[in-house]
Order: structure tokens, then C-alpha cells, then sequence
């Protein structure tokens, strides 16, 4: 295979990943995560501080990102989509840079970044919707080309702090830092270098990831939230590990596997396939296992989870098309025929689009036709509550006048409890705001306002007969 010019290989994974995930960009909401961390970015970037004026259970970087992307190219969710998507394709570009450093053929190194975007871009929940581990993976990813490239000393310190960044998006990067290290050390047992070596850049390493940590604590440290921040980063996380049977979590396990079923069979080929080197076989399961760990110890069955496995399934999986063909068994050969495969990914690009338009494009775009309705009739002053479509608060250029932004923290008893939310004490504040507008999707959430609606609220308007929308009577 030819090898590719740098700038054309990422601009072909980009326009891989732009027609993949091509609908997707339209709509205000593909999942209420991502308008969460659009929605608390909106008050970052108005003077507001994460963890003390507005809440979540996520670390601060994935707001910052979010920050950083609306100062970069603005307000537009589409815009924002695209910008997710790009990140996206650095990811793949990083994973092909990797393997290339490790030893892989070219051919491999491509197929396992084509294989990262597909994965991403089939399953709303696997990967559709830009979540913490779409942008984290893009650090992990640039952490392991330096770590494969063999760099001087100094560039383990780049790594680390490469896996820091990603680290303070969602902690569970800890898994894939783990892998790095424990990896330098499998190395110093196999004779290749020395265990001073491999401690010394194990450690350096482990000093780049602590500093972005160690900022955010010395940056809440300075404004006296220093409590705040603890408690949600790691008392209320304790409380948020479930446990699960073995049952329960092997199923999740298979629901991945068959979900992603061709890309599987890739994976356990070159697992134990003897013609796939043996460091990319040992490197890629201990990675694969431990960035599992980190998906099912939560006891959380979320499909975007799988995210991070992704990568150490997708730098596997690419092998099976580094394998000399006559070493492949007869019968899978047609797998590696350009003739057979280019047409299956012809017809699996055309289904995604399919399937993407149907989902995303055709369907009615709640939050936009209650800005639509809403923004012109807003006064400056005026306040706005929605139970359920967070992300209006965005397209009105609102904040919440409550500071908790996902619906579910709010809503959910066991959120409360773990959060330490008083509800009726925050409802009573809510109400005491008389909001311009109460806007509501679930009718369990109307009924502590019933009241309040009764007297002082008529029904301004209600769309597909699933929102209503209620404004003041002065």
C-alpha cells in the first residue's frame, strides 16, 4: 500500500467522518448529555463556576471544551457538531499515526482508523451523539502516537500530560493511562529495556497526567469552593457505582459484540492470530481489558460507555488487514477482496445515511419550535423554565434559573439522594421566580406547579400535543 501524505490521510478521515454522521448535525437534540454541556458551557462562559452556581456529575473539562468550541466557532449546534465530528477524526488520524509507530502496515494502521469513525457513527447512543468519551479518546489517542513513537524522555512527560487533559473530561481515562504504564513495565520483564528505564518514564508520565487535575483543584482552591468541588468529584461519584450480576454485565458484553458483530470477528482474529506480531496482540489485549473494566465497573449499562473501548477494539481489529492474505484461511478471503468489500461499505454508508435521515432529519424539532414561539415574545429580564428540552435554554440564549441543568438530577428521587438536593426547597425558589414561561413535556413534572399554573399562567401553546408551553397572565 502507498503510504499517504499526513494532511491527505486526516482530511480522508474527515470526509469519511462528515458523511457518516452527515444528518446528524441538523437536529437541536440527539441526546440531553450533549445539551447539558452546551447549556452549563452557556454559563461558563457568562462569568458562572461549574460545581458552585450550576451542577453535574461530570468533571469540569467536557463544559470547558464546550466553552472553548462556542468561542471558537460560535453558537451553532450545528457548527458544534461538526467541530465533535472533527475531533472525531483527529482521533482516527492519532490511532493510524500510533499503530504506524508501533510497527503496524499501513494497511492495518488505515483500516483500524476507518474502523474508530464507523463505530462512532452507526449507533445513536455508541457514538452519534458527541459525549466525554468522543472528545477524551481524541487525548488518549494522542498520548499513545507519542508513547508508540518511542520519544526521548521529556515527550513521556507530552504523553502524560495528554492523558491529564483527557483525565479531568471523565476519569476513567486512569484505565487507558494504566495500560500505558503497566505496558512499559510487561517490556522491562521481556528483556526489552531496563526496569530504571521503564520506571523512569512510567513515573514521568504519571507526573504530565496529574498537572491538569492539579490545576483544577489549585483553580478551585483559589476561589474557596475547594469543598464543593470534592464532594462532586468524588463523594458523589462513589455513590453512583452500581452493582450488576455477571449475567447481566456478560449480556452487555454480547449486545456489544453482536451490535458491531463483523468489526468483532476482526478483533478476535487478530487476537489470536499468530501472524499479528505478538507486542500488538499482548499491547492490545491488556488495553482491551482494562478500558472494558472501566465501561462495566460503573455497573452503568450505557451504550456510549463503549466509546473508550472503541479505540484498543479498533487498533486490534485493523490488523486482520495487515495479515498476508494467503496467511487468512480460504474461506475468508472475499473479506479482503476489494471487489466484495468496497461495495459492503458502499451499501453500510448508504444504510447509516438512510437510517440517520429518518432519525434525525424527518422527525420534529421540539426545543427549535419552542424558541421559535417563545424568543420573540421574551422582554429583557424575563425568565424561562423547561423541565425536559434543556437545550432551548441555548437557542433563547437563557441560562437556567435553576442550577441544575440535566433533567434528571432535578426529577429523579435517586439523583436527589445522591446529590444531596432538597427538591421541595428548590421548587419553592423556582416558583418564587414567577417565570415568564413554564414549558413542559412531562406531565409528572407539571404537577408540583399545578397550583401556581392555575392562577397565574394559561396555555400559551402546545406542540404535537406533547409540549406545552405556559406564560404568565402579567
Amino acid at each position: 500500500m502507498q503510504l499517504i501524505r499526513p494532511f491527505t490521510l486526516f482530511m480522508l478521515f474527515l470526509g469519511v467522518a462528515l458523511l457518516l454522521r452527515f444528518f446528524s448535525f441538523f437536529p437541536s437534540v440527539i441526546n440531553h448529555d450533549e445539551s447539558t454541556y452546551i447549556v452549563i458551557a452557556d454559563a461558563l462562559l457568562a462569568g458562572y463556576t461549574y460545581q458552585v452556581d450550576y451542577f453535574d456529575t461530570k468533571p469540569i473539562g467536557i463544559f470547558l471544551i464546550y466553552a472553548l468550541l462556542q468561542l471558537l466557532v460560535g453558537k451553532s449546534i450545528l457548527l458544534l457538531r461538526v467541530a465533535s465530528t472533527v475531533a472525531l477524526a483527529a482521533t482516527a488520524y492519532f490511532l493510524y499515526r500510533a499503530k504506524r509507530s508501533f510497527g503496524s502496515r499501513p494497511a492495518a494502521a488505515l483500516a483500524a482508523g476507518l474502523i474508530y469513525l464507523f463505530l462512532n457513527s452507526i449507533f445513536t447512543h455508541y457514538g452519534v451523539a458527541p459525549n466525554t468519551e468522543t472528545f477524551f479518546n481524541l487525548f488518549t489517542a494522542l498520548a499513545l502516537w507519542i508513547y508508540c513513537s518511542r520519544p526521548p524522555l521529556w515527550a513521556y512527560f507530552i504523553a502524560g500530560l495528554s492523558l491529564g487533559l483527557g483525565f479531568i473530561i471523565k476519569y476513567v481515562v486512569l484505565f487507558d493511562g494504566l495500560a500505558l504504564g503497566l505496558f512499559l513495565l510487561w517490556e522491562a520483564r521481556r528483556g526489552e529495556t531496563t526496569w530504571a528505564d521503564a520506571w523512569r518514564k512510567a513515573l514521568i508520565m504519571a507526573a504530565g497526567a496529574a498537572l491538569p487535575f492539579l490545576a483544577v483543584i489549585g483553580y478551585y482552591q483559589s476561589i474557596g469552593h475547594l469543598d464543593s468541588l470534592w464532594f462532586y468529584t468524588f463523594t458523589v461519584s462513589s455513590r453512583y457505582v452500581d452493582s450488576r450480576s455477571a449475567h447481566v454485565l456478560l449480556k452487555f458484553f454480547l449486545d456489544f459484540n453482536l451490535r458491531f458483530l463483523p468489526v468483532a470477528f476482526f478483533f478476535y482474529f487478530a487476537l489470536f492470530s499468530k501472524s499479528v506480531p505478538r507486542p500488538q496482540r499482548q499491547f492490545g489485549l491488556l488495553w482491551a481489558v482494562l478500558s472494558l473494566l472501566a465501561v462495566v465497573l460503573p455497573g452503568k449499562l450505557f451504550g456510549h460507555y463503549y466509546i473508550q473501548f472503541m479505540l484498543p477494539f479498533s487498533f486490534l481489529a485493523g490488523e486482520f488487514f495487515g495479515i498476508a492474505r494467503e496467511e487468512i484461511p480460504r474461506g475468508l478471503r472475499w473479506l479482503r477482496q476489494g471487489r466484495a468489500g468496497y461495495p459492503l461499505l458502499g451499501l453500510l454508508l448508504l444504510a447509516n445515511l438512510f437510517f440517520q435521515h429518518q432519525d434525525y432529519f424527518v422527525k420534529a424539532d421540539h426545543p427549535r419550535q419552542i424558541a421559535a414561539f417563545v424568543g420573540p415574545r421574551l422582554l429583557p429580564g424575563d425568565a424561562v423554565y423547561t423541565a425536559n428540552d434543556q437545550v432551548a435554554y441555548h437557542l433563547l440564549g437563557q441560562l437556567p434559573p435553576i442550577p441544575y441543568v440535566h433533567p434528571s438530577l432535578f426529577w429523579e428521587t435517586y439523583h436527589n439522594q445522591t446529590m444531596g438536593i432538597n427538591q421541595e426547597e428548590e421548587l419553592e425558589k423556582l416558583k418564587d421566580k414567577r417565570p415568564r414561561f413554564f414549558i413542559f413535556r412531562n406531565a409528572e413534572y407539571l404537577k408540583p406547579f399545578a397550583s401556581l399554573l392555575e392562577k397565574e399562567y394559561h396555555l400559551a401553546k402546545e406542540i404535537d400535543g406533547k409540549v406545552k408551553i405556559f406564560e404568565r397572565n402579567w
